[in-house]
């Protein structure tokens, strides 16, 4: 992983929730309805007027009502943006509904079980990846990395809200919010993906250093 810039923790809550806004988990029979990328665009636009607003205490309580432990782990990290290889970060344990033996290695690894089921067999999929990551792969994928508050949220690997617990293979870091929009972007031919980065906040880390 490379440390591009230090941000304000406030923005990866934004990030947090402006995702959050857009997406259908309040009503999982949205999963199953394609949405046009203008009617997406629609969405951002809205979902981040709506989050740059909020202060931070309604960032905090949307964040918490989600998982109090997440918010925790927010607090308590220096965040960066930063790039990081698909081989060297992984997606949370069996994340939207993906087989546990696909979550088990990197990002590509899964990117890779992903790609041949939706090719060969889309019914193994199960759960949310059955429907966002192809939504995402044909609507946009390609904005994903254009906007800031899309970018996926890492923390080092074994770190945070350890979303690869009990997982054997560590990795340098862990996808703690994105995971769909990760796996898309690998199956799209990314190599690199930008991303909010969090580390333990004793540790330092300087700009344009590897890590």
């Amino acid at each position: 992983m490379k440390i591009l810039e230090s941000v304000n923790g406030i923005e990866v809550k934004r990030a947090f929730v402006v995702a959050d806004l857009i997406s259908a988990k309040k009503d999982r029979r949205k999963h199953l309805t394609l949405v046009p990328e203008h009617v997406f665009r629609r969405k951002l636009k809205t979902a981040k007027k709506k989050a740059l607003k909020m202060p931070i205490s309604t960032l905090n309580r949307i964040i918490k009502n989600e998982w109090a432990k997440r918010l925790r782990a927010y607090d308590d990290y220096d965040w960066y943006i930063g790039t990081a290889s698909v081989d060297e970060i992984g997606v949370w344990k069996k994340a939207g509904g993906l087989p546990l033996a696909w979550t088990k290695g990197s990002l590509a690894q899964t990117a890779a079980h992903v790609k041949s089921a939706l090719e060969h067999d889309p019914k193994i999929l199960k759960k949310r990846s059955r429907y966002s990551i192809p939504n995402i792969l044909k609507t946009n994928v390609h904005i994903l990395q254009k906007e800031k508050y899309l970018f996926p949220i890492i923390f080092k690997g074994g770190t945070g809200t350890r979303g690869r617990k009990g997982l054997k293979r560590k990795m340098k870091g862990d996808i703690d919010d994105g995971c769909m929009r990760s796996v898309a972007l690998a199956i799209s031919g990314k190599k690199t993906i930008r991303a909010y980065i969090g580390f333990p906040r004793k540790v330092q880390k300087s700009k344009n250093k590897r890590v």
